[in-house]
């Protein structure tokens, strides 16, 4: 779901180990990932007498490698001073517990992304993992990839270093201020609980995180910790308050490159949205499950950590189509629900 944005670097990337500048007193760093999705961006941030660190990579020793040859060789001799992470997931979190006792520094997150992060991270009982089950069984996947995603468990934990204990909590509508850069923290809700992007109005620059991606959208699923969540809408509500911010504004996100053209991919995820719920009430005008949806949804072989992101994904829809009255939901005799357009 490309949108046709402007790119201001055009291919240009920074390599591994290395920094580019974006803009005055912002460094961009390209970190690898062992998933589909190869890559993730961080940014440095400059602080006057040292650099504010957005984001951290995954909590692997090739991040951990290449961020010993950044420290040693991209900081032009200050300091990093403080981290601020975006949300939890693994790519972003992963190196922060690691980073901050090297450096001793503190993390700046939201008190939500903290919180799932230290208790997604600390669990690994039998309990845990026999709700994971029974949530993908009920889904309509069966017992067979259900079981093989109880083998895969709480990767999360293989990811991310062991979390800081404490952090300093931002909110929506803070200030947060890093030298010449006056952001104001927005939040939303979707991709995680709540992903802190940095809105700075007077330079026209906004960090996006995973929230505002110019070539994809990102996850937007349901987790068996909360199986009736509405996300989607959580994500709708998010992108529909952006209205206020200018379109000509320099986006850094996450994924893939720098881009301006904030209204037109603002559009097009709320559209790309709108069909894919419009496929899945499609999809339940005959008795289906999660599963049968995820199928339409995502016609193309997957493996097993691609399953638990497209059937999560496919549930935020199948949730938010029940929240609107679109679909009705029943228990199947196999144990799964089944869902019929109303």
């Amino acid at each position: 779901m490309k949108t046709p944005v402007d790119y201001i670097f055009g291919e240009t990337l920074p390599e591994p180990g290395q920094v580019l500048d974006v803009a005055e007193g912002i460094r961009w760093i390209r970190m690898p990932l062992p998933f589909a999705l190869n890559h993730v961006n961080l940014f440095l941030i400059d602080d006057g007498d040292g650099w504010v660190l957005i984001d951290t990579g995954i909590g692997l020793p090739e991040t951990q490698g290449l961020w010993e040859t950044i420290l040693a060789n991209s900081l032009q001799g200050r300091p990093i001073t403080k981290i601020l992470v975006t949300h939890f997931h693994p790519d972003h979190m992963g190196c922060a517990g690691w980073l901050t006792e090297k450096l001793g520094v503190e993390m700046w997150t939201s008190r939500a992304e903290w919180l799932s992060a230290r208790s997604i991270r600390l669990d690994d009982s039998t309990e845990f993992l026999d709700n994971l089950v029974s949530f993908y069984v009920k889904t309509g996947l069966g017992t067979a990839m259900a079981g093989e995603l109880r083998t895969l468990g709480n990767s999360y934990r293989q990811q991310v270093a062991p979390v800081p204990m404490t952090y300093h909590k931002l909110a929506d509508g803070d200030l947060f201020e890093i030298g010449r850069f006056k952001f104001r923290v927005v939040i939303g809700s979707g991709h995680s609980p709540e992903h802190i992007c940095l809105h700075c109005a007077e330079t026209g620059i906004m960090l996006g995180g995973d929230f505002l991606l110019p070539r994809i959208s990102p996850n937007v699923s349901v987790w068996w910790s909360e199986p009736d969540s509405n996300p989607l809408n959580d994500y709708f509500d998010f992108l529909s308050g952006l209205d206020r911010i200018d379109p000509e504004i320099l986006v850094l996100p996450s994924h893939d490159r720098p881009y301006r053209g904030l209204d037109k991919r603002v559009r097009d995820l709320l559209l790309h949205h709108e069909e894919r719920l419009d496929l899945a009430q499609e999809v339940c005008s005959t008795p289906s499950s999660a599963a049968d949806v995820m199928r339409r949804m995502f016609q193309r072989e997957l493996d097993t950590h691609q399953t638990r992101f497209a059937i999560g994904e496919s549930l935020s829809h199948i949730n938010k189509l029940l929240a609107d009255g679109r679909i009705t939901r029943r228990l199947g005799d196999d144990g799964a629900w089944i869902y019929e357009a109303a």
